[in-house]
């Protein structure tokens, strides 16, 4: 049976379907390598680095918005992004590509260039921390001159990545959920609707590099609130169930 490589996607708090997802196919089969792309990247790190994913998700439940999310305007974000960068610090500390169980690749983009940058060897935590950073949401993370930002602006299920580093069974986890075209509320809004639809574009061009693509029906879960823990991870496991077969069929 073939090795599965896991491609996981962002799409903010909707994105701890991938817990359940990943949490289905470790049973089934033996993983080859991950990619991620903002909360896909920390999902990713977290997994790849031996954490039990039962522990990801009981800590994920008991995180609140107004601990974690830190609104401070300033000129180039929404929150100053220091209560998420200590929690990252807190899982990641000083580990290294090299720790890891599996073979793993950040993606997040060079803003001064527009180029894709991909993280596979160095500080995991500068890798997940240039990923995670929405633009106008999260400050872009600097390393020496580069200014990066989340991976999903160039993107957003980087199955391409995996594919290029000659990864046999590609498997593409989109949690994004479409974006549901209302009239935004507010800037968060504003800026989350713009990526949705720029995210489901270049998707739509790079769907080539996945041999399966998970899409998780997850368009009624807010993605900006950790209230909905439960139902994404319930979710993800759900749909991941449902693929089982099929992607056992892929395999053999």
């Amino acid at each position: 049976m073939k090795k599965v490589s896991l491609a996981l996607g962002s799409g903010a708090m909707r994105g701890f379907a991938h817990i359940g997802v990943i949490e289905v196919l470790e049973k089934e089969f033996k993983f080859e390598a991950f990619s991620g792309s903002s909360i896909g990247a920390v999902i990713g790190a977290f997994y790849c680095l031996g954490y039990d994913l039962g522990l990801i998700y009981k800590v994920a439940k008991q995180i609140r918005n107004d601990i974690l999310i830190d609104f401070k305007v300033r000129k180039n974000a929404l929150i100053s992004g220091k209560n998420i960068e200590e929690i990252l610090k807190l899982f990641l500390r000083d580990k290294r590509f090299s720790d890891l169980k599996y073979p793993f690749y950040v993606v997040a983009t060079d803003l001064l260039k527009g180029e894709q940058v991909v993280f596979s060897e160095g500080s995991l935590y500068d890798a997940v921390r240039s990923s995670i950073s929405i633009p106008g949401v999260l400050p872009p993370y600097k390393i020496g001159d580069t200014v990066l930002v989340d991976g999903a602006v160039v993107d957003k299920v980087p199955g391409k990545v995996l594919k290029e580093n000659g990864c046999e069974l590609v498997v593409g986890v989109d949690v994004s959920g479409k974006s549901s075209l209302k009239e935004p509320k507010n800037i968060l809004e504003m800026i989350m609707t713009t990526i949705d639809i720029m995210g489901e574009e270049i998707l739509r061009l790079k769907q080539g590099y996945f041999d399966y693509l998970i899409k998780i029906n997850l368009e009624d879960i807010n993605p900006y609130t950790f209230a909905d823990v439960k139902k994404a991870y319930r979710r993800g496991k759900k749909r991941a169930e449902e693929e089982l077969e099929n992607l056992k069929n892929l395999a053999s």
